[in-house]
């Protein structure tokens, strides 16, 4: 293959297109600043070198592009260096969370190409560059189906044109999505093949590698495979500092809080998430991550109102990989609409394999515990033999702690009484062994005082007028309001006190 003219500085677009930046910004950077700073192909590479492990700085690699634009106005240098430049800087606007901006710049890349004189490889190549990023910025708006379609389009177009860093971090985002809406065997190969790229590439931790590590966090948590996942992700969250990667680590990280029973940790990492997206265009994958995994937390504490007001402002995609009935479905279980459950859930049964497989777990679930409580067997252990095996062909656990363990016993031990398949008995012993009190041991153990405190609670009385009528310091008050919330695993007054009734500890 033919390679593609070099810049007097001898490095060519396609040096800093296929070399990990952080190695490259070291090299020139040792360089004394007359011999870059005239020269846009350094400055290129140097501005890529501003995403790294643990190091990635969007704001910082800005002058070195403007710098780099201004050098290659005069359309002297090659054509290629001009597209990467746009590419380049599209980067640094999807780290911001600006991805108007940086699908913009994609568009400029792509109408630079159709016009560069460039061979047929060099093409090719940029192309796949080009189409790969488009990928990577639908992803991060939450438009995972056309993130899909687009980036299996550029892996196809890549081949072996393209550098190791921009395939692992491709076959990363797409195991990323099929988690979400497709096959989870299928997002396992994607993984291994992400991952033997990075490792035959000797890829390190460098950002491009964060999508597959991060999904085979998600797939492990997914199976209830938690041992040292928490290790990877704090691992994760130092890497992909700075990148648009950050936020997704956070989300991941709070789903495993929420998986070994640490709520405060997992609402303390949604709140952080919060922040960092703070200044994101909307939608976005991670608010999309924040909003749902918010919605999970505030449903399990039984914070009935707030939940569903958070789903009011939800909406479902066309495959229903984001979808909000299923858990308007386990609100209604909560307060005992069991037809409204049903109905609720119905139509995402009728789409079928349309249907993410994910998600359509937890509408068969929904429906099955509402058809129970309605004395509907028959109906009830169809629906939920249909989620056992939409979840035990890739071994997943986690989705049966969608319901609560008073409904979910009864239909498990139906289903182990049946014949089953073999993978499907194994599934349900998985689920049997992972089956908690939902925090009703913490609930009966709350002090003397802090009966008294949560009392006051119901009466409506504020901090300070407990405060004056224990004869205790205000102070005093709040330690104790911390502790009932966290023996009632709650994390509002509303919901201590729907908590606190539910389970029989006041009238």
């Amino acid at each position: 293959m033919q390679e593609s003219p070099e810049d007097p500085s001898g490095i060519s677009w396609r040096t800093i297109a296929r070399e990990c930046g952080s190695a490259l910004r070291t090299r020139i950077s040792a360089e004394p600043e007359q011999s870059w700073s005239r020269d846009p192909a350094k400055l290129l590479a140097l501005a890529g070198g501003f995403r790294a492990a643990g190091a990635s700085n969007p704001y910082a690699a800005e002058p070195y592009l403007d710098a780099a634009d201004a050098l290659l106005a005069d359309g002297a240098a090659d054509p290629g260096f001009g597209v990467l430049a746009s590419v380049l800087r599209s980067v640094t606007m999807r780290e911001l969370g600006r991805h108007s901006a940086a699908r913009s710049l994609l568009r400029t890349a792509s109408a630079s190409l159709a016009t560069a004189e460039l061979s047929f490889s060099d093409r090719i190549e940029l192309s796949a560059l080009v189409v790969m990023h488009e990928g990577f910025c639908e992803l991060q708006r939450g438009d995972l189906d056309s993130a899909r379609r687009t980036l299996v389009r550029g892996l196809r177009l890549a081949g072996d044109r393209t550098a190791p860093a921009l395939l692992a971090e491709g076959y990363g985002c797409t195991a990323l999505i099929e988690l979400r809406t497709g096959s989870l065997r299928d997002a396992e190969a994607t993984i291994t093949r992400a991952l033997d790229i990075a490792r035959s590439a000797e890829l390190g931790n460098e950002p491009c590698t964060a999508p597959a590590r991060l999904a085979q966090a998600s797939l492990a948590i997914e199976r209830g495979q938690l041992e040292g996942v928490g290790d990877r992700l704090a691992e994760l969250a130092r890497d992909t500092a700075g990148t648009e990667y950050e936020p997704l680590v956070l989300a991941v990280t709070s789903v495993f809080h929420e998986s070994v029973g640490a709520d405060d940790e997992a609402m303390d990492d949604l709140q952080e998430l919060q922040l960092v997206i703070r200044d994101w265009e909307s939608p976005s994958f991670p608010r999309t991550l924040h909003d749902y995994g918010r919605v999970g937390l505030l449903v399990r504490h039984q914070e009935t109102a707030t939940a569903r007001a958070q789903l009011t402002r939800l909406e479902p995609d066309a495959t229903h990989s984001r979808c909000p009935a299923a858990w308007s479905a386990r609100i209604a279980l909560d307060t005992g609409d069991y037809a409204g459950a049903i109905e609720l859930t119905t139509p995402c049964l009728a789409m079928g394999d349309t249907h993410a497989p994910r998600t359509a777990t937890l509408a068969n679930l929904a429906n099955a515990a509402a058809h129970d409580l309605l004395g509907d067997i028959k109906t009830a252990d169809t629906l939920f033999a249909r989620a056992l095996l939409l979840a035990s062909s890739a071994g997943l656990v986690r989705p049966f702690g969608f319901l609560p363990r008073q409904h979910l016993t009864q239909l498990v031990e139906r289903a182990k009484s049946m014949t089953q398949p073999q993978h499907v008995r194994r599934m349900l012993e998985q689920i049997s062994a992972r089956l908690t009190d939902d925090h009703a041991d913490g609930a009966a153990v709350l002090s003397p005082r802090e009966h008294i405190v949560l009392e006051r609670l119901v009466e409506g009385d504020t901090q300070q007028r407990i405060s004056f009528e224990l004869s205790v310091s205000p102070n005093t008050v709040k330690t104790q309001l911390r502790s009932i919330y966290r023996k009632l695993g709650v994390t509002t007054r509303d919901g201590a006190v729907q908590r606190a009734r539910t389970l029989g500890i006041i009238g």
